[in-house]
Parts: structure tokens; C-alpha cells; sequence
């Protein structure tokens, strides 16, 4: 699970690098690919309950939903960005 998550933290980071959504200094911001590519529907769902392991015992917040920016890439999926509080 943990592989998965780095991994996913990885693409959403590559993805995300030339629209400037995400506040790389803030330590406690987190992002989880939650679709399996482009064209596959999100499951902001199973996202959420990861993201809520993930922080446990604080809570999620700033939560953000990301379209695929379109590059054509294939880590270009649907984001959701988070932070723990």
C-alpha cells in the first residue's frame, strides 16, 4: 500500500508540475491518483478513505479534485490533493 501511495504521490506530482496547483513546501499536503488513466472514472470515494487512513488520527482537509491535465501521459488520471489537520 505504501509503494502505491509513493508511486501515485509521484505521478500526481509529474502531472501537476506546469499547472502550479500544489504547494510543494507544505509537508502535510498530500495527493492520491484516483483513476486508473484519462479516460477511466475517478473513485473520489475510495480516494477519500485512503486519504482519511492517511491521516488518522487528524482529519482531511483542503481537498481538491483534479481533472487529467491532458498530456497524454500515462500516470495522467484524475488527483485528489489533501492535507491532514
Amino acid at each position: 500500500m505504501k509503494k502505491l501511495i509513493i508511486i501515485s504521490l509521484a505521478a500526481l506530482l509529474a502531472a501537476c508540475t506546469t499547472t502550479g496547483n500544489i504547494d510543494l513546501s507544505n509537508r502535510n499536503s498530500f495527493g492520491l491518483k484516483c483513476s486508473h488513466n484519462a479516460n477511466s472514472e475517478p473513485n473520489w470515494e475510495g480516494c477519500m478513505a485512503t486519504a482519511q487512513q492517511l491521516c488518522a488520527p487528524q482529519q482531511v482537509g483542503n481537498i481538491q479534485q483534479l481533472p487529467p491535465v491532458g498530456s497524454g501521459a500515462p500516470d495522467d488520471s484524475y488527483f485528489m490533493t489533501f492535507s491532514c489537520h
